[in-house]
């Protein structure tokens, strides 16, 4: 199995520029389409937006990685069948997304379902879970019914957990490209050559998508573009460990764990602090405290509407630095159980003391943006 070559660094370009080009596309066009996928509920507790904008932005990252499978494909046996298997698996899960988009009509229950079924299919044609690193839940994972329900709760949440994170412009998209480099890095360094071209094209795709996104929110994500990526990435890691054994088991989750460690967090805060149904929105995710009380504090109120998607996009390199406090040593120690798990100790650490401080007004000063007020105080 040879390394990629200069022509398949080309085509990256390529598959950033296409979806930089769809990107624009939906940009340009909006006037004709933005009834139907303009993001129009400002009000609503995640909303951190003052004007609709298109939430189909998951239409530039599919045709980027589109191109990239009709160019690449050809001309590697392997990467023929597993790039269209995945495509084919994660379009239930897409598609559910992108209807919610168009419709705001498409409940989380239902969209987790279609998270699952993409998972089923992935399970079915390609294999899923099959070992954790303990022996027992090993030898349990060697039955089918249990490997295949494993691997849809555990596929389908983390594509499910991604979306969670999608609330600030660059946010999500950035997290998912920081996470494919990992993957890419890591199938580099074991050879496998497949997993490595899809992850880094759906880190080509996703940066150019993030041209419209970051920092001015031209474009959102939206679910079926989180929902996407979400679903890839977690297939990816899925495969990875599959089709290599030194890879540990750990790494999957280690860097997927920013995403699911929200998620179960929320889930914790939701039902066991607030005593609220766990999939009721609010406004007390890690990002919206880190945006109010981090970066909104710096501008009077005035200039936050005079510029509030910059205000929005400032939210979002604390979560990118948040991430790699666990993507960093993951990407390392991809074989060591021991450095992973120690690893998703100190990342789940720093989350719970950032949270804690910030959700009780006890900021570190250290974090605060330069202020931007008269006298240089923050207002």
């Amino acid at each position: 199995m040879s390394l990629p070559h200069l022509s398949e660094s080309l085509t990256w370009l390529v598959i950033g520029v296409v979806a930089f080009m769809v990107g624009g596309l939906i940009v340009a066009s909006e006037r004709w389409h933005g009834k139907i996928t303009g993001d129009y509920d400002l009000t609503k507790p995640q909303a951190t937006h003052s004007r609709a904008t298109p939430r189909v932005g998951g239409l530039a990252v599919v045709a980027g990685t589109l191109a990239g499978l009709l160019v690449l494909g050809p001309s590697n046996m392997t990467l023929a069948w597993l790039w269209p298997v995945l495509l084919i698996a994660a379009m239930p899960v897409f598609f559910a997304g992108l209807l919610e988009d168009l419709t705001k009509d498409v409940g989380s229950g239902k969209r987790l379902m279609a998270a699952f079924i993409s998972a089923a299919i992935a399970w079915w044609l390609l294999g899923g879970v099959s070992r954790v690193g303990l022996s027992w839940a090993d030898w349990m994972l060697s039955f089918w019914p249990i490997s295949l329900i494993f691997t849809m709760v555990a596929v389908g949440g983390c594509t499910h957990a991604l979306n969670i994170v999608d609330g600030m412009n660059g946010l999500a998209g950035m997290i998912a490209t920081l996470m494919a480099t990992s993957l890419a890095l890591v199938a580099l360094q074991v050879q496998d050559v497949p997993i490595f071209l899809i992850a880094t094209a759906l880190a080509a795709s996703t940066l150019g998508f993030l041209v419209w996104n970051f920092p001015f929110g031209r474009v959102f994500l939206g679910d079926g573009g989180a929902y996407f990526l979400g679903f890839m990435l977690a297939e990816l890691a899925v495969q990875l460990v599959v089709r290599n054994p030194g890879v540990s088991p750990f790494y999957a989750l280690a860097v997927l764990f920013y995403p699911v460690f929200e998620t179960l967090f929320s889930i914790w805060r939701r039902r066991f602090k607030r005593g609220v149904p766990v999939d009721q929105p609010d406004a007390l995710h890690l990002h919206q405290l880190v945006f109010r009380r981090l970066v909104r504090v710096t501008f009077s109120r005035d200039r936050r509407h005079a510029v509030p998607a910059l205000c929005n996009a400032m939210a979002s390199p604390y979560l990118w630095v948040l991430a790699l406090i666990g993507l960093v040593p993951a990407t390392i120690w991809w074989d060591n159980a021991w450095a992973l798990g120690i690893s998703l100790i100190v990342f789940a650490g720093v989350y719970i003391w950032l949270y804690s401080r910030l959700v009780s007004w006890r900021r570190p000063r250290w974090l605060l943006l330069p202020s931007l007020g008269r006298g240089g105080r923050h207002k």
